[in-house]
């Protein structure tokens, strides 16, 4: 299997954490940092206009199934991201660079490797490239890209509204709400990447 599924593409990272000794480790930070990231519309990502999902977490080890496996542990901790977005790597890397600034470096400067990158397209792909692992299983349930699945949400949205609404209508007030709904969804601003997610209390 490769990175591609179709249009998209599928990004799978592992970014080991700085083990330097200081008094606030660089995980607990990191793991900190994790936990109030922005998770809707204006996050790192859906400001480049091209991640469909994302997901980063700290991976503190593996896990040991028992007996006949042999127990193993991880050098490191690890950052792992996981990206399914439009297009090549390289047009994201070139978007992380335009949007990205100051929160990329936030939140990879904890790993290996950071030390080197300057926030331009190239210095960002290459720091991607070298925490990247083939993604083995790539499937995404849909085909439109970004824009496309973001129009298709909010009709969604509106439609779902439109039902609510209509229950206790009688049918030319339907008829109408119908006609309304429509002309919302034609007009509509398209949204952003993280519209459609609440943010964490």
């Amino acid at each position: 299997m490769s990175n591609y599924y179709e249009k998209f593409y599928g990004y799978t990272g592992f970014f080991p954490i700085l083990k330097e000794v200081r008094e606030v480790s660089h995980t607990i930070e990191l793991r900190k940092l994790l936990s109030v990231l922005p998770n809707a519309g204006g996050s790192l990502f859906s400001r480049t206009g091209l991640v469909h999902g994302a997901r980063l977490f700290i991976l503190d080890d593996v896990v040991y199934n028992g007996h006949p496996t042999t127990a193993e542990h991880l050098e490191y901790e690890y950052l792992a991201v996981s990206l399914t977005f439009d297009g090549e790597l390289e047009f994201l890397a070139e978007k992380l660079a335009e949007f990205g600034g100051e929160e990329f470096k936030s939140i990879f400067s904890h790993c290996y490797g950071y030390a080197k990158v300057e926030l331009n397209a190239g210095s960002i792909l290459k720091f991607l490239e070298t925490g990247q692992v083939t993604t083995s299983f790539l499937y995404v349930e849909a085909d439109g890209d970004l824009q496309e699945t973001l129009r298709a949400l909010l009709a969604q949205k509106l439609i779902t509204e439109m039902l609510a609404k209509a229950q206790f209508l009688n049918t030319a007030d339907k008829r109408a709400l119908v006609l309304e709904t429509a002309d919302k969804i034609r007009s509509a601003n398209l949204p952003l990447a993280g519209d459609f997610i609440e943010e964490r209390n």
